[in-house]
């Protein structure tokens, strides 16, 4: 449980850090609802990202879990084959190359329905990042920075790090202790399907 309370704790920190970026820049953060852009993009979570979502989804009404749960069935194959087309791997960390997109079953009416309980790359697209495992480059949604404009990155390599070196403390931690890693990949719609809340102890 401590993993996962950790876990939380940082999902919050990632929401401060975009606050944070709102405040900074503005008119320039077009992120809102309505905007589900970043929606699209294909990745895999972690099982303490999946175990949150599955207490989510479990929060639903039975309508709503119902209509998810589709769109989550649909979803898979329809992934895997899209990268099959592609010859892109599925692999951990990386985001297919642009033009791979396909809506999260998650999103309804252009609206997330575990908004509450998204994986940390929802809680952060949109405002500048920092990867110090890239540090020559800052990322950012072209729908708020034009290509190549200069973001100002001091406080926001400070922040970031800090972050994202307690996330990885946190991962490390997690597997010495035995936690339960899944040998698929894992994404927000296999935790829609599947209770991942047993992964943690």
């Amino acid at each position: 449980m401590a993993a996962y309370d950790e876990y939380l704790r940082i999902a919050a920190d990632w929401e401060a850090e975009f606050a944070r970026n709102q405040r900074q820049y503005g008119e320039k953060i077009h992120c809102r609802k309505g905007c589900s852009d970043c929606c699209g993009q294909m990745f895999q979570i972690t099982e303490l990202e999946a175990a949150h979502i599955s207490r989510a989804v479990k929060e639903l009404s039975p309508e709503a879990r119902v209509r998810m749960e589709q769109r989550a069935r649909e979803y898979l194959p329809r992934r895997e084959a899209l990268l099959e087309s592609r010859d892109v791997p599925d692999a951990w960390g990386s985001l297919p190359p642009p033009g791979l997109r396909l809506p999260c079953p998650a999103l309804e009416d252009g609206a997330c329905q575990v908004y509450s309980h998204r994986p940390l790359i929802c809680r952060k697209y949109g405002v500048p990042l920092y990867n110090p495992k890239k540090p020559d480059q800052i990322f950012a949604c072209e729908l708020n920075f034009r290509p190549g404009e200069e973001i100002e990155a001091t406080e926001l390599v400070q922040i970031q790090t800090a972050i994202h070196d307690r996330w990885a403390v946190v991962n490390r931690e997690y597997n010495q202790r035995g936690g339960r890693r899944d040998p698929k990949p894992l994404t927000v719609a296999r935790a829609i399907l599947e209770d991942f809340e047993k992964y943690v102890p």
